[in-house]
């Protein structure tokens, strides 16, 4: 029997049916405790209310099917037999090709009756299933929508349902409300254990769009709690600001080879208000890859030294901040500026000859990774800290580094545009500035769409590149071998680049398997010209500047984003060399995918791009389907959800403020809310 006394911070393996073996199973889908299975929502459901059949569906029509195995063999794929299994369902045939699944050929037997969810491609004469969930048509299985969750090996879709739905059907209604009871019964939102119940096993669809949908608002107030809480607390701040002379700014406009453009201008202002009013400065600048945001940043740190006070500028990798570093070393190398680096690669003496600086205030400008966090990295009037790509860093990790010095001005870069309705849901604490023009005389880059065919010619071009003293990038979506047929991968085609096509040049891999100190000495070595090629996978997304790199070119750039292949075509037309970015679409691809595609070869413009991203993709695509694991179905439906994200910034703001509520419960529940589990989960999915 189930332990009478479980709670949401018991281990699961006091739950009934689980016990130690299954825990440490479940342990690897991160699931310890009781409170983690709740909210280990759904990635997929199968509708088995309406089976469709394979002569009513279409080649990429996702539906659920009842299939009878017939046959077993085998197909070989990258060297090795995978399971190839033949099923009926009385109006044709199709196969499965299980890709590292060969434990299915023990389950799904001849004779054996399943259900699957999927979609097929069309392979000569047959269907063809290469990536899907199935279920077996047992005793157990029911019909109706039913959950289908991501798993683990030596855990079934049935097991855990069974757990799940045992722990909610013990627990639910013990769920404590997280947000203000009347703000709950004033929208009629139901009690928060009946909507995590029907998400997990929802009646009807519609049913569960409302529980999604609630459940959404639930957890956009919660955030948006976070950031009027920390908006309000800002506001309050006195800051005592001391008048700069603008001599350092003057000297480095003057060296400067070229001049601001009129976007840049803009933004500038815009800090040089914050800077000069009481309020600590919390700004995001958002601009497209080469704006020029690290140039606005230094005049800002000047600005900052004008007062006698320190700058930490913060990077989310170590050869990013050393680009940083390095760059401001060169623009600030005669004004007498003291910069000096900060890594986990810093140790012993010298990291500790580096903190004592940093205290008696000999330090002007740090320049380093998540070091910076360090108890004992200390400040004597840190008063500005500048952070590069904004997603790496959420809401607490950015007040982490902020505490480091009193009332601390923060700015923030992305190079990531995105969409205003994603960036207020992300970024709600932060004033936005965006750099939407670029300097003048960048020569830019041809993007062009090469069908597969004409790769030689592809591959000719880059021979005539790299002759020249050229350097160029092979793009690959994955780095091993995937459940779906026909995808590249970057180790096998590093190897045919390698001993095939260009043995006479230099050619590294770089993936996103190696550690971080692999990656930094590869692409610290392609940037000193030791490599003529590098091919890799989107681990070169946000990374150093390679002036020398004029080609990149995208294999199945059909499986990227749009915002995904422009940041990565950043990389190249840095220099003063024309540069070329090739799509190569896989020859599957169909015609929609190459329009897709299309969208990028008539315009450079990030932000346009970004929005037809999220027309086309979904929000998921431009940042991250996993928020430090908010639900995939939140993400996916935030553009949809526009106008409940305003209503829940809007009650939020209302209420931190005091204009509705009662004012002793609203003490209460703020109280109550910021030392909760619940404000922690908060602030972490939404990059906290």
């Amino acid at each position: 029997m189930m332990n009478m006394s479980l709670k949401l911070n018991s281990e699961i393996r006091y739950i009934k049916g689980v016990g130690p073996s299954t825990a440490e199973k479940l342990n690897r889908l991160g699931i310890e405790i009781v409170e983690d299975l709740i909210y280990y929502f759904p990635r997929d459901y199968e509708d088995r209310r309406n089976l469709k059949t394979l002569a009513e569906t279409d080649e990429g029509e996702k539906a659920t099917f009842h299939f009878k195995v017939i046959d077993q063999g085998y197909i070989r794929f990258n060297g090795r037999n995978h399971p190839k299994i033949k099923v009926t369902d009385k109006t044709g045939i199709a196969y499965l090709y299980c890709f590292n699944r060969n434990y299915l050929k023990d389950i799904l037997v001849p004779g054996t009756s399943f259900y699957l969810i999927g979609k097929y491609s069309l392979k000569g004469r047959y269907p063809i299933f290469s990536s899907f969930n199935y279920e077996l048509d047992d005793n157990n299985a029911k019909l109706g929508i039913i959950p289908v969750y991501r798993l683990t090996s030596g855990i079934s879709q049935n097991l855990l349902r069974k757990i799940i739905k045992t722990v909610l059907d013990s627990l639910s209604d013990k769920l404590k409300e997280e947000i203000p009871e009347f703000i709950r019964k004033g929208y009629k939102i139901p009690p928060r254990g009946e909507i995590i119940k029907r998400i997990h096993f929802p009646p009807s669809q519609r049913e569960l769009r409302r529980m999604r949908e609630a459940y959404s608002y639930q957890e956009f107030f919660k955030y948006q709690l976070i950031v009027a809480m920390a908006k309000n607390k800002n506001e309050e701040i006195k800051k005592n600001r001391i008048k700069s002379s603008g001599e350092l700014r003057e000297k480095f406009l003057k060296k400067l080879p070229f001049k601001l453009t009129n976007a840049q201008n803009r933004v500038l202002s815009e800090i040089d208000r914050d800077l000069d009013s009481p309020a600590p400065m919390n700004r995001l600048i958002q601009g497209d890859v080469g704006s020029g945001k690290t140039i606005v940043s230094v005049f800002a740190a000047l600005k900052a030294l004008e007062r006698n006070e320190q700058v930490a500028f913060m990077a989310p990798t170590e050869i990013l901040a050393r680009q940083h570093y390095n760059s401001l070393k060169e623009y600030l190398s005669d004004l007498n500026v003291k910069i000096e680096f900060l890594s986990s690669s810093v140790k012993g003496v010298k990291r500790k000859e580096l903190v004592l600086k940093l205290l008696k205030g000999d330090v002007d400008i740090i320049v380093g990774t998540h070091a910076l966090f360090s108890d004992d990295v200390e400040f004597r009037n840190l008063s500005l800290v500048i952070i590069d790509e904004q997603q790496k860093f959420g809401v607490l990790q950015r007040g982490k580094l902020r505490q480091k010095g009193k009332h601390t001005d923060c700015l923030v870069m992305s190079a990531t545009p995105i969409p205003r309705t994603l960036s207020m849901t992300l970024y709600g604490d932060l004033d936005v500035s965006i750099i939407d023009e670029m300097p003048q005389g960048r020569i830019g880059t041809e993007t062009h769409i090469v069908k597969q065919a004409e790769i030689n010619k592809v591959y000719d071009f880059v021979k005539k590149e790299v002759s020249e003293g050229r350097q160029a990038y092979f793009i690959y979506p994955v780095i091993e071998e995937s459940a779906v047929l026909d995808v590249k991968n970057a180790t096998e085609s590093f190897e045919y680049l390698n001993n095939e096509i260009f043995s006479e040049f230099n050619v590294a891999l770089l993936h996103g398997r190696m550690s971080e100190e692999e990656k930094d000495k590869i692409m610290q070595e392609f940037k000193d010209r030791k490599y003529d090629i590098l091919v890799s996978t989107t681990v070169v997304e946000v990374g150093v500047d390679i002036p020398n790199a004029t080609v990149m070119v995208i294999e199945q750039a059909e499986r990227f984003g749009l915002s995904n292949i422009h940041q990565l075509r950043g990389r190249i037309g840095r220099g003063k060399y024309k540069s070329y970015c090739f799509l190569i679409p896989d020859k599957s691809a169909g015609r929609e995918a190459f329009n897709r595609l299309m969208i990028l070869k008539h315009t450079n413009d990030g932000f346009k791009i970004a929005e037809w991203d999220l027309k086309l993709r979904g929000p998921g695509d431009i940042i991250g389907k996993k928020q430090a694991g908010l639900p995939s179905f939140i993400i996916d439906d935030i553009d949809i959800n526009t106008k409940l994200i305003y209503r829940a910034q809007k009650d939020a703001r209302k209420f931190v403020n005091g204009e509705i509520g009662i004012e002793k419960e609203r003490e209460l529940f703020l109280n109550s809310f910021i030392q909760s589990e619940s404000y922690k989960r908060a602030s972490l999915y939404f990059g906290g």
